[in-house]
């Protein structure tokens, strides 16, 4: 059978589909599961590899996603995400009408990457959800004080407010640095991906004057977010 003719099948299931999973789209609720691969073809009256095809197709595009012996879910809509504003990410989402859900995976350095600034060390690695899904996962490196002090902390809060209630601590600025990566063997799993997949890194280092406070790295899934960042242009202007 012709290339074209297989493609344009599971082209046009993708489509019915994306109409469907648009359409039926709540704002805010959990992810919704879809019918098994089996169903599907059923449905459709076509292989099961020709659904994949189609599936894996909405997947690329952000619109579904696939958790290991569980089957195939609706993607939450991207979150709208200002990584400039001096907002904790549970408040930013919050105001989108946003379930988030923060879990320390470990406090464990061994096995971990080294920061690429000496000083900082390993603090914490974090895994965020929003509306159910695994969305972003953090790698949080910290001034070797400060990390003592936080050692007892609970990291599931955010690490500005963290860093604010430390004595003698205050965050002046800090500096992003925005990269396309792919995702690390061993973290692929929580996010419900495959290593190499493609990734979203965040690198915000927060300072205090000339002083390294921490290194936050955020990897999020790109189908995730929606990424804008707003500049003043008359900030610096002077006043006449």
């Amino acid at each position: 059978m012709p290339e074209t003719v297989v493609e344009s099948r599971y082209v046009r299931i993708a489509q019915t589909l994306e109409e469907e999973i648009v359409s039926d789209h709540d704002d805010g609720m959990r992810p919704k599961r879809l019918p098994s691969e089996r169903t599907l073809a059923e449905r459709f009256g076509y292989q099961r590899s020709t659904v994949r095809e189609a599936l894996q197709l909405l997947a690329a595009r952000g619109l579904i996603y696939r958790k290991d012996r569980s089957g195939w879910y609706v993607s939450p809509p991207r979150l709208l995400y200002n990584p400039t504003m001096p907002l904790p990410l549970s408040e930013i989402t919050q105001q989108q009408g946003r379930e988030l859900l923060t879990e320390v995976i470990t406090t464990d350095e061994e096995g971990q990457p080294e920061c690429r600034i000496p000083s900082a060390k390993f603090l914490a690695l974090r895994r965020r959800s929003l509306d159910g899904l695994p969305v972003l996962i953090e790698r949080i490196y910290m001034q070797e004080r400060i990390r003592q002090e936080l050692a007892s902390a609970d990291l599931t809060e955010s690490i500005a407010d963290l860093l604010d209630h430390q004595p003698g601590v205050r965050i002046t600025h800090e500096r992003l640095t925005l990269n396309s990566t792919a995702m690390a063997p061993d973290l692929a799993s929580l996010l419900y991906t495959t290593a190499g997949a493609p990734v979203f890194e965040i690198e915000r280092m927060r300072y205090d004057e000339d002083q390294l406070l921490s290194v936050d790295i955020e990897l999020w899934r790109p189908q995730a977010v929606h990424v804008t960042i707003e500049t003043n242009w008359l900030a610096d202007q002077p006043v006449t």
